[in-house]
């Protein structure tokens, strides 16, 4: 009788036991956090504009632009290379949402300064967004002296 005690109490223990749970329950992440979209673009700017991308928070985002002339007139202007103007500016993410920005262009000696935040934000999972929106407020003034104006 003592050799069937032990089988019959396992037995009895294994209705109880339960197999393993789902990893990311163990682990203690919330299966229900909200996701947000990231990289719908590569960077925060599409050709001249902007695009819903934000630089991340506390990073800072030096970008050089470059603008050629027009490429039909020859070796002689070296095929737009000599009236191409260029833009120097800096991208600072304040929070993942909003991003200021200040730069200064060659041409007519403009300086610049933008505010970026993003409004609406898609996500992956956890809510039922189905869009980004970005508003940007952007201005920019001419330091030409009056005499160089065109």
């Amino acid at each position: 009788m003592r050799y069937l005690t032990l089988p019959i109490i396992l037995f009895g223990l294994a209705g109880t036991a339960s197999a393993q749970g789902d990893l990311l329950d163990l682990l203690g992440t919330d299966s229900l956090a909200k996701t947000y979209t990231t990289a719908s673009f590569k960077g925060t700017r599409v050709i001249n504009g902007h695009s819903i991308e934000n630089v991340a928070h506390g990073v800072l985002d030096f970008r050089i632009s470059h603008r050629m002339g027009f490429v039909n007139e020859g070796v002689s202007n070296f095929f737009g290379l000599d009236q191409a103007t260029l833009r120097l500016g800096f991208d600072y993410g304040i929070s993942d949402r909003l991003m200021v920005g200040i730069g200064r262009s060659s041409y007519q000696k403009t300086v610049d300064g933008l505010l970026k935040y993003k409004v609406l934000r898609q996500c992956d999972a956890g809510c039922s967004m189905p869009v980004t929106v970005d508003v940007v407020l952007s201005s920019a003034v001419t330091t030409l002296v009056a005499e160089q104006v065109p």
